[in-house]
């Protein structure tokens, strides 16, 4: 039996993604126009402000993501692959907000981004690995977990979050809005 949570997620998992793909998109071209290198602690100016704002609503957002991409395996491996992603994304969202509102990082932002950065990323490889493995997920959807990551934080500055924003916008319309419609795993790995 799923529990609440996890149902919940599988429910709002694709439209949830979509609007994340599409603010880690804005994000990057935000990062394109004006890319936030000037200072690795302060929110510096609107721009500043908007590109912290729509990562962590990113972030937020693609959480139910990966708990429901965690169950798509049906191990329980993966589950807790999704769920370690999805705390990861969500953990660093948190802590995104404080530094929104307090305009730079707290002392404690290194280290509370270090290990979400890890949750999130390793998560995201042993998810990958499982969906692969299980084949319920096509080959690029898996592998593009971990190179999301990449786009998202390494590349960040560079507009990485198009990157990012592209592969959760087409993840959510071709493997998790088949939920919605009634489609099974085994209609979306053939095509």
């Amino acid at each position: 039996m799923k529990s609440a949570i996890t149902s919940f997620s599988i429910r709002i998992a694709a439209p949830a993604a979509l609007t994340a793909g599409a603010a880690w998109a804005a994000d990057g071209v935000l990062q394109l126009i004006d890319p936030q290198t000037s200072s690795s602690t302060l929110v510096v100016g609107t721009a500043g402000y908007a590109n912290l704002a729509l990562f962590v609503a990113a972030l937020i957002l693609v959480s139910p993501a990966f708990v429901a991409l965690g169950e798509k395996p049906g191990t329980k491996l993966a589950r807790r692959a999704g769920i370690a992603a999805a705390a990861g994304t969500f953990l660093l969202a948190l802590t995104g907000v404080t530094s929104l509102a307090h305009g730079r990082d707290y002392p404690f932002f290194p280290a509370v981004a270090t290990v979400t950065n890890a949750a999130w990323l390793l998560g995201s490889i042993a998810l990958a690995i499982a969906l692969k493995r299980t084949r319920t997920a096509p080959a690029w959807i898996a592998y593009g977990l971990p190179v999301a990551w990449i786009g998202t934080i390494p590349l960040a500055t560079h507009g990485g979050g198009l990157i990012t924003g592209a592969y959760w916008m087409v993840t959510s319309l071709l493997v998790l809005g088949t939920e919605r419609v009634g489609l099974t795993a085994a209609t979306t790995t053939t095509a």
